[in-house]
């Protein structure tokens, strides 16, 4: 910075802008001024006061209307000038605020009594400011000037000093086309070398950009951090650098100033609100991905328990289908061979008493893979049922008479029918006929001789209710949840038969006419079996 006493001192082109007239500049504010900065700008004052100030700008915009340099500094400077005083300067963020406030790059500094006692630019502001991890968060895209102005190599300097008077900027990026919409960036011509042109005397209309371009660039791209920018702005003392894309085109500019304003509170205040949105986007996402994870895992968890579960079932299933034909078989083989080995002294009572153990055995082996083969085809989408009308107060009247002839412990059957009687309703009267003849099979067999078995028939407006009653041995606690599983068998059956397949094939049948079934039971009391089917007439 300079300083030129008077409002009516000659700005002669002699005069080397970068004078050594600076006392009035606290070492503490110019310190950190390179030559760059100090060269930029002439303040003018009396008595120590600022009366104005003259820019590169103000000398190229003198070059670019073509007027005579022999005036007096007052008609070219800037009167109202903004300063800051010292006593407000309480840190950096102050005076940049006023810079990009003003869009200015000369920032007085004045005493309590308005007198100068420096000057800050961005410069200044940059190479005091080191926020190296601010600026590598930013990209040179965020905050890049894509409106640049640019001219071919072979525009007069002169036309230059008109662009950069015309649009207001400091410089012009001189390119040759690509094609009619990208042009490739070749140099750079600014307003301090068109102020050191004019101060040699040379001939501005005469002389091509081609001529006096600053070459070769050092480009950026879009991607890059403004902390590069920084670097490479400090290294190579320049103010601005050119942003080209992928294929070397022109894209934009990044100055000084655009990286300072990445600085500004408020600017930095965005883009925390920023960064803190996308840790946020990326956290919700995160725990989303955690959550599918999750999910996932506790899928292929139940998938494998429910592998395991099924290869034990399978395992069981084949022990128990073992078991159940092992005793049968045995009993076949036994009585075949004593027939074989005394065929010449067994009586006729004898043998007949082992043929009929034989037919006894292969009965129970027959209805044992008819069950298993129930058990089969009542899977969901195998089986279709075959329904036809029926009354179902004469189907169950019917059922029990036939069981009370096959009945050989005196057991005493009632029925009792609530609603219309006379009623058709479509059933697959196999299926039902299977239901309720294992239902009231067991009241049978696991109720005491001469005890009563009951078969209650409700019937109501959409849905038919059957129960099964009787006075027996009751169902422990423990077997409860597993009564319907294949093959399982309460644990106070004793020696009574059977192989625990009935209630599960029962349970199937009433799945598939749409319906439930539930018991509820005593131990030494007797049991209750309900079964609800909906009702289509």
């Amino acid at each position: 910075m300079n300083q030129v006493r008077g409002r009516n001192c000659v700005l002669d082109p002699q005069i080397k802008i970068n004078s050594q007239n600076s006392s009035l500049i606290d070492a503490s504010l110019s310190s950190n001024l390179a030559e760059d900065e100090v060269n930029c700008c002439v303040l003018v004052a009396e008595n120590n006061y600022i009366q104005g100030i003259v820019t590169e700008r103000d000398i190229v915009k003198l070059v670019a209307t073509g007027q005579n340099f022999d005036v007096t500094v007052s008609a070219i400077m800037t009167p109202e000038i903004v300063t800051l005083s010292l006593s407000n300067f309480t840190d950096v963020f102050v005076a940049l605020n006023l810079l990009n406030k003003h869009q200015i790059r000369h920032l007085p500094i004045v005493d309590n009594w308005g007198k100068l006692v420096g000057v800050v630019t961005p410069g200044t502001i940059r190479r005091l400011l080191q926020p190296s991890t601010l600026l590598a968060i930013r990209r040179v895209g965020d905050v890049m000037s894509k409106k640049v102005i640019h001219a071919a190599a072979n525009t007069s300097v002169l036309n230059l000093a008109q662009l950069m008077n015309q649009h207001q900027v400091s410089s012009i990026v001189i390119t040759s086309p690509i094609n009619d919409e990208h042009f490739l960036p070749l140099g750079i011509v600014t307003e301090r070398d068109i102020v050191q042109m004019q101060i040699l005397g040379l001939n501005l209309a005469g002389i091509l950009a081609e001529s006096v371009m600053s070459q070769p660039l050092f480009c950026l791209h879009p991607e890059d951090s403004l902390w590069l920018a920084h670097q490479e702005m400090q290294k190579r003392l320049v103010r601005r650098l050119v942003v080209v894309g992928k294929v070397g085109e022109l894209l934009g500019i990044v100055t000084q100033s655009s990286i300072l304003r990445s600085l500004d509170p408020m600017e930095l205040y965005n883009v925390v609100e920023t960064l803190q949105e996308v840790v946020k986007h990326q956290t919700t996402e995160l725990v989303q991905a955690n959550q599918q994870l999750k999910e996932h895992t506790e899928e292929v968890s139940r998938a494998l328990e429910k592998e395991q579960e099924l290869n034990h079932l399978k395992s069981q299933f084949i022990s128990m289908v073992f078991h159940e034909f092992r005793n049968p078989l045995s009993a076949i083989i036994m009585s075949a061979q004593a027939i074989q080995m005394n065929d010449r002294i067994l009586s006729e009572a004898r043998r007949n008493k082992f043929l009929e153990q034989i037919q006894i055995s292969a009965q129970q082996m027959i209805r044992l893979i008819e069950d298993l083969l129930v058990i089969g085809r009542t899977e969901p989408g195998k089986v279709q049922a075959n329904l036809t009308p029926v009354n179902l107060a004469y189907f169950c009247q019917q059922l029990l008479e036939e069981l009370q002839i096959s009945d050989d412990r005196a057991h005493e059957l009632n029925f009792t029918c609530q609603g219309k009687q006379d009623s058709l309703f479509h059933f697959d009267e196999q299926w039902l006929r299977y239901v309720l003849s294992n239902l009231l099979s067991n009241a049978l067999k696991y109720s005491p001789q001469d005890s009563t078995v009951k078969l209650l028939l409700s019937l109501e407006k959409e849905q038919a209710i059957f129960q099964v009653i009787d006075r027996g041995i009751g169902i422990p606690h423990e077997d409860r949840s597993h009564l319907f599983d294949p093959f399982y068998r309460g644990s106070n059956v004793n020696n009574i038969t059977g192989s625990g397949l009935g209630l599960a094939i029962v349970k199937k049948y009433v799945e598939l006419l749409k319906g439930q079934i539930f018991f509820q039971s005593e131990i030494g009391i007797g049991s209750t079996f309900t079964v609800i089917l909906p009702l289509t007439n």
